[in-house]
């Protein structure tokens, strides 16, 4: 037993060291992927943000003259007019923020990991700049996603309760502007959300620019 225990000792000592050695290099090639995930999430939520933040309003001024070729019809379930397009190109946008924060979530959550570590070979403190603005920009999705879902339905339900191409133009006055209340919500957290987009980017060009 003991003459075995000695002849594979060398051998798991090996073993040991070759792990050793190759988990920096796995941790750094892990990183460098990440990397370039973060910047093909980032790019592409930030186009997304962009639509959010500047499509045209969800009840557009010729909207009694729309609703007069579709009379007792839901405008949003009219394909082809102004508004059933915006809503559709609007949550097509909200979609692919949606799909690409899937995307970064494992991302952040390896970085936190990592974070705790102590790695000399790795750019460590630009990696908890960018997992903070990682954390920060995920609160902004939070928040973007509340007051969307929350201007989705009352987009819903204003369409849905006036059909009539015959209503007095005053007496749509209050309930427009109350949609509009939550549809500037939305535009302003988009805009707030691509900014701190624009700061992931920016540490992840960091990060990998060390990683070189």
């Amino acid at each position: 037993m003991l003459k075995l225990l000695k002849r594979l000792l060398p051998i798991i000592f090996i073993g040991v060291s070759l792990a050793a050695c190759q988990k920096p290099m796995d941790t750094k090639h892990q990183l460098q992927a990440d990397m370039q995930t973060v910047e093909n999430a980032t790019k592409q939520q930030r186009t997304a943000l962009s639509t959010l933040e500047t499509i045209a309003d969800p009840v557009p001024d010729n909207y009694l003259t729309i609703q007069k070729k579709y009379p007792d019809e839901n405008l949003l379930t009219i394909e082809d007019t102004k508004i059933a397009t915006t809503a559709a190109k609007r949550e097509a946008a909200f979609q692919s923020l949606k799909e690409q924060q899937a995307v970064l979530k494992p991302v952040i959550k390896r970085l936190t990991k990592l974070v705790k570590q102590e790695n000399d070979e790795l750019p460590i403190e630009q990696v908890k700049d960018l997992n903070q603005s990682l954390k920060i920009s995920t609160l902004d999705y939070t928040t973007l996603a509340t007051f969307y879902n929350a201007a989705t339905k009352a987009s819903d339900e204003f369409y849905s309760d006036h059909t009539d191409a015959d209503a007095d133009e005053d007496s749509l006055k209050s309930p427009i502007n109350r949609l509009n209340q939550y549809y500037s919500s939305v535009y302003q957290q988009a805009e707030i959300a691509k900014v701190n987009m624009n700061t992931v980017a920016a540490h992840a060009k960091k990060v990998q620019k060390q990683l070189e």
